[in-house]
């Protein structure tokens, strides 16, 4: 659930991801401050850490509308959050080590 402490990108509705993506750059990057204020309050603008989750939320915001769309990759992958707002990974939900296959779900 989406709340003060949590933010899931999967919980979105599409019409907000898609408000989201439509921000200018500088409504994106006030929107992204916020969002790192939030969930990260130690770290400052001015911050190497600042700058790589400014761009890890930008790829999520995109990433998330790509799994959405498409359904070869939403049908055989899983997307990973954090309780953040971002996507952590996507991992193939069937793959082979050896002869060992292991299916997730």
């Amino acid at each position: 659930m989406n709340s003060d402490s949590a933010l899931f990108l999967y919980e979105l509705d599409d019409d907000t991801l898609d408000s989201i993506l439509s921000l200018t750059f500088e409504e994106l990057d006030k929107y992204i401050y916020s969002l790192i204020d939030r969930f990260y309050p130690g770290v400052t603008p001015d911050s190497k850490i600042y700058k790589e989750l400014s761009k890890a939320y930008k790829a999520s915001f995109a990433l998330e509308k790509i799994y959405r769309l498409n359904s070869l990759i939403n049908n055989n992958y899983t997307a990973i959050y954090t309780k953040t707002g971002l996507v952590r990974e996507v991992v193939l939900d069937m793959y082979e080590i050896g002869n060992e296959k292991v299916v997730f779900n």
